[in-house]
This record gives structure tokens, C-alpha cells and sequence, in this order.
């Protein structure tokens, strides 16, 4: 990744009011932490998945293509909870309520005793049973391993306040992320004649149990699993000053895992384009 082919850098560099405030924010001289999320943040988010989502173009893939994006979008679900945990174990001495709330993710993502199963293993299943796809297992790509390998040095920083703002970007981006998979699942699904949607029943479940504010596993009233996530989250770098919360760190962590996953789905949208 060049700052020439980043999509951060490339928001960053039409929109100057957004510019000054991840500059200043960085120099310690923005310190709002509600505007940085709300007026900045989460509209660079919104642009650069929309960019990501016309990238892929899931209506136009072909079956191989659909497949290596099922199987590289596996790789990070296997691991999610288990970064958590270790995120969880890394601030709770600085920041107890962060730590609670890593945990709490946790559990959903990793299946909490009585509830909902495990994400992946929801996710795995759902793929053998409604697409026979085989993604257990899977070693994954160079690009993928990257991701990977960025949370994993992520979560184990010395720096609370950078895990707070990494962790968020992980989370902010995971409604767009699910309703690109869901896309490509369902592309894949018509292409083998398997169907889409709801004809799709193991996914569809998957699918709604993340996106629907009105599914058995929302736990937060009026929110679907993954917006309670991101909320949840957000609100540690929206109430920094009472939450301790060093803006400056957050917006490293931010960038770092932001700049990190944009760069995935490019090169993942690239290794498509070989395919052809």
C-alpha cells in the first residue's frame, strides 16, 4: 500500500476538514472525540466500503472468484474472538469498562454457554450446509495473513488507548464488510444453483443474525448484533476525556487497522481481477 492507491488517503485528501482533524488529533491539538467519530470517522468509513463494495462487484464475479473471496473472508472470523479475548486482557487495568465491553463482543463472537454458537462455527456450518463450500482449514493468502497479522500485534500493545481506537475501526466496519459477503455468498450461490437469500437458509440465518436489529441474539434494544458492536465501541473514543481514553493513540490504533483492512479487500479485489 502506497499513499497513491490508499482509499484513507484518498478521503483524506478531498475532504481537508477531515485532513486537520486526523492531523490534529494525532498532534493532540483536535480533542473532540464525539466529532472525530460522528462528522469524520464513520463518513470515511461509509465511502471507502462503497469504493470497496464497487471494487468487488459481487453481481459480476465468476464462481472462482466468489469461492477465494468466501474462503480469505473466513480467515479473520476464525481468529475475531480469540483477539478480542487477548484485547479484553490488555486494557483491563487501564480501562475496566473497555475491557467489559471486549468481553462482551467476545462471548457473542465466540458463543456465549446457553446462546447463540460461535460466529465461525455458525458461519463454516452454513457454508457447508447451504453451499457444500469447504472453508475449514483454509491457509490463506499473503494480503490475508497481513490482516491477521495486524490484529495480532494489535491486541497485544502496551498502548490501551490504541487497542481502544484499532478495535473500533474493526468493528466500524463490519456491517459493510457482512452485507459484501452476503452478496458474494449469494452470487456464488446462483452461480451453482444453489439459490440466494432466504433460499439459503443456514446463511440467511447467519446473515440476519448480524444485520437484524429484531434477531434472537441483539442483545442491545433497537441495535443488530454488529451496530450494538460498533456503538459500543465508539463510545470509549466519543467519551475519551471520561474514559481516559488518549485521542492521539486511538487515532494511531484507528488508522492502522482502517489503512489495513481497505488494503486487504484492494488486493483481494486484485487477485480477482487475475482470475479472469
Amino acid at each position: 500500500m502506497t499513499p497513491d492507491n490508499s482509499l484513507i488517503q484518498a478521503y483524506l485528501k478531498a475532504n481537508p476538514e477531515t485532513q486537520s482533524a486526523v492531523n490534529g488529533t494525532l498532534l493532540g491539538k483536535f480533542t473532540s472525540g464525539d466529532a472525530l467519530v460522528t462528522a469524520h470517522l464513520a463518513p470515511m468509513i461509509d465511502w471507502a466500503y462503497e469504493r470497496i463494495a464497487e471494487k468487488v462487484g459481487a453481481a459480476d464475479l465468476n464462481e472462482a472468484q466468489a469461492r477465494m473471496y468466501i474462503a480469505e473472508l473466513s480467515v479473520f472470523a476464525r481468529y475475531n474472538a480469540q483477539f478480542l479475548k487477548a484485547a479484553a486482557t490488555s486494557v483491563e487495568g487501564f480501562c475496566p469498562e473497555l475491557a467489559h465491553e471486549l468481553r462482551r463482543n467476545h462471548l457473542e463472537e465466540g458463543g456465549e454457554r446457553g446462546k447463540v454458537p460461535a460466529h465461525y462455527v455458525l458461519y463454516t456450518n452454513a457454508l457447508l450446509s447451504d453451499l457444500g463450500l469447504l472453508v475449514n482449514g483454509h491457509v490463506p493468502a499473503r494480503e490475508t495473513e497481513t490482516l491477521v497479522n495486524l490484529h495480532q500485534w494489535m491486541v497485544g500493545s502496551h498502548m490501551p488507548s490504541f487497542i481502544a481506537g484499532a478495535y473500533y475501526a474493526t468493528e466500524a466496519v463490519a456491517i459493510a464488510e457482512t452485507e459484501i459477503l452476503r452478496d458474494i455468498t449469494n452470487r456464488y450461490g446462483e452461480l451453482t444453483g444453489q439459490g440466494s437469500g432466504s433460499e439459503l437458509k443456514a446463511l440467511h440465518y447467519y446473515y440476519e443474525l448480524h444485520l437484524d436489529e429484531g434477531h434472537e441474539a441483539a442483545q442491545v434494544d433497537g441495535m443488530s448484533v454488529e451496530a450494538a458492536h460498533i456503538e459500543g465501541l465508539a463510545r470509549f473514543i466519543k467519551e475519551s476525556e471520561l474514559f481516559h481514553v488518549e485521542l492521539p493513540q486511538a487515532m494511531d490504533g484507528w488508522l492502522t487497522i482502517t489503512e489495513g483492512m481497505t488494503h486487504w479487500w484492494a488486493q483481494l479485489a486484485h487477485r480477482a481481477w487475475e482470475m479472469n
